[in-house]
């Protein structure tokens, strides 16, 4: 596939999450994400700024991952408990989806686990993860000022 012809799509299929969101592309070069950075998503390439509503407990099952609605987060589930992390890959910033347990880089064939761990290149470091809280209602909010590290889980 061309160059021109990968950026259009990506174009394509960022659009609609970036105008929903109300969020913009940082003007990074890709590369790996550095986890800095000022602001939301330490690096990652998205600027959203304060506190992201994720949804309630009642709607999550353990062993699942879902894309946050109209924001470029990840939310998982396991058994120790909820975890958010960054859509973005750290490759070269096309946003990866979740397909299986895992999650795949339509862009350049990426693979990650459900922890957002690299499996396969040509991805070379992990999705950044952020911290998430569940108030006594459920309700979730993940905090994209907040970087954790991949292991940190919120007990639901």
């Amino acid at each position: 596939m061309s160059n021109k012809r990968r950026t259009f799509l990506k174009v394509l299929a960022a659009g609609p999450l970036l105008a929903c969101a109300g969020t913009s592309l940082d003007g990074g070069s890709g590369g790996s994400d550095s986890g800095g950075g000022s602001g939301g998503f330490g690096g990652s390439g998205v600027a959203i700024r304060g506190d992201v509503a994720a949804g309630n407990v009642s709607a999550t099952r353990v062993g699942t991952l879902s894309v946050v609605p109209n924001s470029p987060i990840i939310l998982g589930r396991d058994a120790q408990g909820l975890y958010a992390m960054t859509i973005r890959c750290p490759h070269q910033g096309c946003y990866v989806i979740p397909q299986g347990s895992g999650l795949v880089c339509p862009c350049h064939g990426s693979l990650f686990d459900s922890n957002g761990n690299v499996l396969q290149g040509p991805a070379n470091s992990p999705l950044v993860h952020f911290a998430v809280s569940a108030d006594a209602a459920g309700d979730i909010t993940v905090h994209s000022a907040s970087l954790v590290a991949p292991a940190v889980r919120t007990p639901v």
